[in-house]
């Protein structure tokens, strides 16, 4: 009976080594850990993954109305939500929506995170976009969402597609 138990130990220790080396090799050899490998010559990368958080993204505010003050009204709302407003100021052309959220491909995943806090407003994600991101505030702006509708509307619409001629690495 002794021996038998020595067997049975010996070969659920073989199992248990055979399966942890299996799953080694495949986490090594998985080509999901890497989605730049699927990227198609000349695609930009962009950044889908962590989701920054309100206090690690930098924003600047334009006022495209001719209502005075507006974009340090919006710039309080945004800092109350943890997002650093690193510059307020008149936008070059009136905007009739309510908010135009501009960014790149460098901060995509922080663009469409900040687009979330405003009702009924407009991505304008550029590939060429090197600045800040950037929100020209419209005729239609009333206030800046609370985070917990922002996370709502987040969740809701999450990161979407990639934009033409990108493709998403997390």
């Amino acid at each position: 009976m002794r021996i038998a138990r020595i067997r049975a130990l010996t070969v659920l220790c073989a199992l248990a080594l055979v399966a942890g080396l299996i799953t080694v090799w495949a986490i090594r050899n998985d080509s999901q850990t890497s989605a730049s490998g699927d990227c198609p010559p000349g695609a930009v990368e962009i950044k889908t993954a962590p989701i920054p958080k309100p206090e690690e993204i930098e924003l600047v505010v334009l006022n495209g109305t001719d209502r005075d003050g507006l974009a340090d009204q919006a710039a309080a709302q945004l800092e109350d939500r943890g997002f650093i407003v690193t510059e307020t100021g008149d936008a070059d052309e009136d905007y009739d929506g309510t908010a135009l959220v501009y960014y790149g491909p460098d901060q995509y995943a922080a663009g469409v995170h900040a687009h979330a806090y405003f009702y009924q407003g407009h991505d304008a994600f550029d590939i060429d976009w090197d600045k800040p991101i950037t929100v020209v505030l419209g005729d239609d702006f009333a206030e800046v969402r609370s985070a917990s509708d922002a996370r709502q509307s987040f969740a809701q619409g999450g990161i979407g597609e990639a934009p033409e001629g990108t493709c998403t690495v997390e």
